[in-house]
């Protein structure tokens, strides 16, 4: 008894096939076409099996077409196509004789052998051709030696055998008689597993489809193309594979985000995002990714913010997350979905413990090193996620459902590349379910090191750049121990978010009323409350300490401003403007975000959603100037520092 082959999951090379009759009509519905229309050959080349460019070296005709079938008979010769294919879904039916061997070549230049220049699927009957001593890479629905089918779906000679063979890019599915037998991604074959041609890494991804006879009969039918980058021609990049163009690096230092070989690379330092310049609501979003080290962490916001959540690195939006190698009841590296900073999103099925997050119904994910496809549909606040080929996760009623989309890095090298979008018909959702538009802030502070911002000598070791957080030890051996931009700024508005560690013990502080005067007993003697301690500082505006919007935990609350509040040589409406109208502080240890706007000789201070300085003004105030994160001998630290410059 002859040896049958064994599987792995590898390449094929040299076969014949048969084709049958075509149900044309039901095909063309589906978006195929004939390959050989109207039973004619005509513009097909017919060529010596080794070398395409040669003609054949045997006498006759060897290939015939009749009543949608395709006949090789018994000639070393291949037939190819005139035209050449990128990507595709071919399906046709193949039948061999006792001993046949042949093939299907895809994606051929038009000259050697596509065993080696391409890539030809192996179709061949392999006990009897080979004796029973064929490799798996020499099986029936192998790349021919390089990978071999993982499994072996043929039916027994004499009997059709149907293939649908999908190429999108470096990714090849190959499923025959409804079995999938290989699914592998080009590009990561890089070593050649013989010597006859390069690596598949390095073979064409458009040429010619064709046929090949080596041995005995082979017959084809039903022999259909569709074209995917016809069908798909809705679909445009996002990237495009060159540069930046319509992205913005929304919190990163510039070296986080690279262009490199049709790919968007990402170190994954400091922690942030990369967000498109629009909107998007409802739409399919394709991309693939990798990661380039086990573990690695990065993800996909769709709906989100232009700029990152108060004390986060990170926007509101809605995460489809990219991770590898972490998996447990509550979380998987294989696509979960959930809401993040504010976002809303109610999973498809409960979650074991009760969150905001939707997680996958099968884990599809390859891991660190190889690619990745995501294919996510957001349609009228509802979410779906393709994980490989198939839809693993779902959420409903997002909020925001509008918004910008974005990259994450979040601390390891991630890839990515093929990012296109189909939008669909929007449902013009109400303001409170869109996310906000840009306002065009850039950021102050990259989150890597302290480009931008004088770095005096004895700053060294206290204003440090830790990941996203600006951190101060209060300890600067500086001259001006203050950390000051290197930029000047007329009129702006910025943000700045900040929080106070806490600190052992009280300490004692004015307690101030609403005309900015310190309050006094019946005595005259001035009145002070016990807070718990910890720490001042402040955010000078335009080279000014006198300008200063004061950081700390007194009673009247943070954003008042200072130097104006206490000049008592200041008209009363002017130290009453400079007084927080109510305190919007956070409880010490969370954080805080400052919105500052500066106009003119005027400030306006909101301070966690809460307007506490109303459009004070300011006399002698200078007209341009730096900004400053104060030194006041304390520990603070500062993040999401962002900046929008008006005009005069």
């Amino acid at each position: 008894m002859k040896k049958p082959c064994t599987f792995l999951l590898i390449p094929v090379m040299g076969c014949v096939i048969i084709v049958g009759n075509i149900a044309i009509l039901q095909a063309a519905e589906d978006g195929f076409v004939p390959l050989f229309p109207g039973d004619s050959l005509e513009g097909f080349k017919v060529s010596d099996w080794s070398n395409v460019a040669a003609p054949q070296k045997v006498e006759g005709t060897p290939w015939r077409m009749e009543n949608g079938v395709l006949y090789g008979l018994n000639k070393r010769t291949w037939i190819r196509s005139v035209k050449q294919y990128g990507d595709f879904v071919l399906k046709l039916e193949t039948k061999l004789t006792r001993g046949s061997n042949g093939g299907i070549g895809l994606r051929f230049p038009p000259e050697g052998d596509p065993a080696y220049t391409a890539m030809e699927i192996q179709v061949v009957d392999d006990q009897v051709y080979y004796g029973g001593s064929a490799r798996n890479e020499q099986c029936t629905g192998s790349i021919y030696d390089e990978i071999a089918p993982a499994k072996v779906a043929t039916n027994p000679v004499g009997q059709w055998n149907s293939w649908l063979i999908t190429a999108r890019g470096s990714q090849i599915t190959i499923v025959l008689n409804g079995e999938k037998i290989i699914d592998a991604d080009l590009s990561l074959e890089t070593k050649a597993r013989q010597q006859k041609g390069p690596a598949l890494s390095k073979r064409p991804l458009k040429g010619h489809i064709g046929f090949q006879n080596l041995n005995g009969n082979i017959t084809l039918r039903d022999i259909m193309i569709k074209e995917l980058d016809e069908v798909d021609d809705d679909f445009v990049p996002l990237f495009n594979g060159k540069n930046l163009d319509g992205w913005v690096n929304v919190n990163c230092a510039p070296e986080t985000w690279t262009v490199r070989d049709e790919m968007i690379v990402c170190t994954g330092i400091p922690t942030g995002v990369l967000r498109t310049k629009r909107h998007y609501e409802n739409y399919i979003l394709e991309l693939e990714w990798r990661h380039m080290k086990k573990g690695g962490n990065a993800g996909l916001f769709v709906h989100s913010d232009p700029v990152t959540a108060p004390g986060q690195p990170f926007t509101r939006s809605i995460e489809v997350q990219i991770l590898d190698g972490s998996n447990s009841e509550n979380h998987t590296s294989h696509g979960d979905i959930f809401a993040i900073h504010g976002a809303a999103m109610k999973p498809d099925r409960p979650h074991p413990s009760g969150w905001s997050r939707s997680l996958p119904s099968e884990r599809r994910c390859k891991p660190a090193g190889q690619w990745n496809h995501y294919r996510v549909e957001c349609k009228n606040a509802t979410v779906a996620l393709a994980v490989n080929g198939k839809v693993v996760t779902r959420g409903s009623l997002l909020n925001p459902r509008k918004g910008y989309i974005c990259l994450e890095s979040e601390g390891s090298e991630v890839h990515f590349r093929n990012i296109r979008i189909r939008e669909l018909p929007g449902s013009n959702p109400p303001p409170d379910e869109i996310a906000q538009k840009e306002q065009g802030f850039r950021s102050l502070y990259n989150g890597l090191d302290l480009r931008g911002w004088k770095q005096e000598p004895g700053h060294k070791g206290h204003w440090q750049a830790k990941n996203w957080v600006l951190d101060y030890d209060g300890k600067s051996e500086a001259s001006d121990k203050n950390l000051w931009t290197e930029e000047e700024f007329e009129n702006f508005s910025l943000i700045v978010d900040w929080r106070l560690p806490p600190q052992d013990g009280t300490e004692q502080v004015p307690v101030i009323l609403p005309d900015g005067s310190q309050a006094t007993d019946s005595s005259g003697k001035d009145l002070t409350a016990s807070v718990p301690a910890a720490g001042d500082s402040g955010i000078y505006l335009r080279g000014s300490s006198k300008s200063q919007v004061n950081i700390w935990n007194w009673p009247i609350g943070s954003g008042e401003i200072w130097g104006y509040r206490t000049d008592k040589s200041m008209p009363p409406e002017v130290r009453k403007a400079a007084t927080p109208i109510t305190r919007a502080d956070n409880p010490i240890g969370r954080w805080n975000r400052f919105e500052i706007t500066v106009i003119d000789d005027r400030v306006n201070v909101v301070l966690n959603g809460k307007e506490v300085i109303r459009w004070a003004q300011l006399p002698g105030m200078p007209k341009r100037g730096l900004i400053a994160l104060q030194h006041h001998g304390d520990p603070v630290q500062f993040a999401n520092i962002y900046i929008k410059e008006h005009g005069p």
